[in-house]
């Protein structure tokens, strides 16, 4: 505890004496994790509206008007042994012609259209929706059975796509935003280091072991990286909270991402980078001089 106390001690020293090249490199440091952090942030809502996307899909098939009522029961019991399906409704097309009026109640469709053009259909729910192209085809082959098959695959397939493409670039972002932070504060400790070489110099010479000698300057590291991050994680929350109230109150049926657990994982991860780079650098660029000068 002596030696820690020292050590903060030393480190807040140094922090004083080179203030603008600290608050610099602060400054820097907060704004690389700003824009990592809004990456996770949107990486995490894409996912989520990707989520929906799928929970809301199903196959819709749209009935021939010449069959039976008994032929459609048949059909139903074919399509409920399908692998991956889970249930099979019944949609009359007086119930969905009357549901698309109400969807369109600011239109008179009954002045544009005298007659219910809409069929019977049925409504195909998956157990897994990764399988609805592969369940979609093979029902489309019932062609007694059936006019038409409509499925929301390809919007699945696109944002699965977008989603994989997103983590791509978040990979080569997060190494590059990793790589980045690392190289200010190395080179922003090493700056503190040359400054006191003289007093490394004087402290391996009367016995002080490079642990000794290291730990201002790990806490000074530690201080530079964590308080960084701790400003970035609190912009990160004020803006992501501000912002997306407002853009939910716009359209309220998108599907933002509020619940606290998901945030605080973005939040203390954004934290636990900007700490542990800190650490990292600090170590990295006393070792280094450590190995020149004593």
């Amino acid at each position: 505890m002596r030696h820690l106390a020292f050590f903060i001690s030393e480190a807040l020293i140094g922090i004083k004496r080179s203030a603008l090249m600290m608050f610099i490199a602060v400054v820097t440091i907060m704004v690389t994790l700003l824009v990592f952090g809004l990456f996770l942030l949107m990486s995490a809502n894409v996912n989520n509206l990707a989520q929906f996307i799928s929970s809301k899909l199903e196959v819709r098939v749209f009935l021939n008007e010449t069959i039976t009522r008994r032929d459609i029961e048949d059909f139903q019991i074919k399509i409920a042994q399908m692998p991956h399906v889970k249930s099979v409704i019944f949609v009359d097309k007086k119930d969905a012609w009357a549901l698309f009026k109400g969807s369109f109640s600011n239109m008179t469709l009954s002045d544009l259209v005298s007659e219910n053009p809409l069929p019977h259909a049925l409504k195909v729910v998956l157990s897994n929706n990764e399988y609805i192209k592969d369940v979609a085809m093979q029902i489309s082959t019932h062609k007694e059975y059936s006019s038409d098959v409509a499925y929301g695959g390809v919007i699945a397939e696109r944002m699965s796509a977008f989603s994989a493409w997103l983590s791509f670039v978040g990979v080569v972002l997060v190494v590059f935003l990793t790589v980045a932070t690392l190289f200010i504060i190395v080179n922003t400790i090493r700056l503190t280091v040359i400054n006191r070489q003289d007093e490394i110099e004087i402290m391996s010479l009367v016995g002080a072991t490079p642990g000794f000698i290291s730990g201002p300057f790990i806490i000074e590291g530690l201080l530079l990286g964590g308080g960084s991050s701790f400003i970035s994680m609190v912009l990160l929350r004020f803006f992501y909270d501000f912002f997306a109230r407002r853009f939910q109150e716009a359209l309220p049926y998108f599907p933002l991402v509020f619940q606290s657990s998901v945030l605080n994982e973005i939040y203390f991860f954004v934290f636990l980078l900007g700490a542990i780079l800190g650490v990292l650098g600090a170590y990295i660029s006393i070792s280094k001089l450590l190995k020149e000068t004593v």
